[in-house]
């Protein structure tokens, strides 16, 4: 039967490697022996698992397994990954982010575009009449200048004396 005791402050075991210290990376336990002797086993520093890059948030990633780097190169990648996109690098809850903010942006890039035509076909509308009108402008200006040399303003022409018409005397 093995057992698990808490390390007590009287000095019953002693450290079993070189380092005789309580650090973070020697910790040990204490277990009682089936021959009823106490003794120490090493505990192994937990690894903290996959997380997302520190600039995303560093969260860690759901569905994976907490391996330490050895234990993660030799391991297969189904610990080690998800299977979806970007799976093992960032959180379900950053793709959806993604996702979202690519179809946002999608969406601004078309109403952009759609802005920029309309504003395209409102100035070529302008710059149509505009040219419209001075068509019919140069037109009626070209009229007037015709019409003006062709008859300047007519002066009074002498009149013609009336037919005479001699009376005969009756008689």
């Amino acid at each position: 039967l093995y057992f698990i005791a808490q390390m007590t402050s009287c000095p019953r075991v002693s450290f079993r490697r070189r380092c005789h210290y309580a650090t973070r990376s020697n910790r040990i336990r204490m277990v009682r022996t089936p021959g009823n002797k106490l003794t120490v086993q090493r505990n192994r520093k937990r690894s903290q698992g996959i997380h997302t890059p520190w600039v995303l948030g560093h969260k860690r990633i759901g569905g994976t397994k907490a391996l330490n780097h050895t234990d993660s190169r030799t391991s297969n990648s189904n610990g080690k990954t998800v299977s979806r996109a970007y799976g093992g690098v960032l959180s379900h809850e950053q793709v959806k982010d993604r996702i979202l903010r690519a179809f946002l942006v999608e969406e601004q890039r078309l109403v952009k575009r759609v802005a920029t035509a309309e504003r395209k076909y409102r100035k070529d509308k302008q710059r149509s009449a505009l040219k419209n009108k001075r068509k019919t402008d140069k037109k009626s200006a070209i009229a007037k200048r015709v019409t003006g040399k062709a008859a300047p303003a007519k002066k009074a022409a002498p009149a013609k004396p009336a037919a005479t018409t001699k009376k005969v005397a009756k008689k």
